[in-house]
């Protein structure tokens, strides 16, 4: 008998592992364009603009994840504010860029609670549950807010900031550092972002 309920519980804590492979969607609208003006160059001798840097407006780029509809036979029964509603995962952010030119250090930031819950605050069964096992829905940037250097490698993508529960219009701010020796070309380069989702 004691077998028996050792494997019960086991499936069980799989069948709760198993939430977390719904599918969902990461939506990323909008585009940094760094570019600086000859005025904002340093000019002063044995100065480097990797000391200063020049920003993106706040919300250069804002993304978005939330979960799919649910179809079953091709009918949907459960739509995507239904599932983030019944669904509550900490969702953790990684970025990292392809092809940044050399000599040159871009960071990125947003700021707390930012974004738009979805459905709103107060609006899930899980707003209403007297011990939030995630805590509450909101939004945590890594490092207090400031900015973090993004690596130029996939292998060492770095966490930006976590949330609890969907999420929309979450803003992304950038900041470009380029060193005196970076080369002064046009370069295009990616920037990637990795949605982890866990119960933890």
């Amino acid at each position: 008998m004691r077998k028996f309920q050792i494997i019960i519980a086991l499936l069980c804590f799989t069948a709760v592992n198993a939430q977390v492979l719904l599918p969902g969607t990461l939506d990323v609208q909008g585009m940094p364009n760094f570019s600086q003006s000859i005025t904002d160059v340093v000019m002063e001798a044995g100065e480097d603009d990797a000391a200063l840097g020049f920003e993106t407006t706040f919300n250069a780029t804002e993304i978005g994840f939330v979960l799919d509809p649910t179809s079953v036979f091709g009918v949907e029964v459960s739509d995507t504010e239904t599932n983030c509603s019944a669904n509550v995962f900490r969702y953790k952010v990684y970025m990292h860029t392809i092809n940044a030119p050399a000599d040159i250090i871009i960071e990125a930031r947003t700021f707390t609670d930012s974004g738009t819950a979805l459905p709103l605050i107060g609006s899930s069964p899980y707003d209403n549950l007297p011990i939030q096992p995630l805590g509450p829905r909101g939004l945590t940037p890594e490092n207090g807010g400031a900015y973090i250097a993004v690596p130029n490698n996939a292998s060492q993508a770095i966490k930006v900031f976590e949330f609890i529960g969907c999420r929309t219009n979450i803003p992304i701010q950038f900041k470009v550092r380029p060193s005196a020796k970076a080369r002064a070309v046009p370069a295009n380069f990616d920037i990637y972002y990795t949605v982890v989702g866990s119960l933890m």
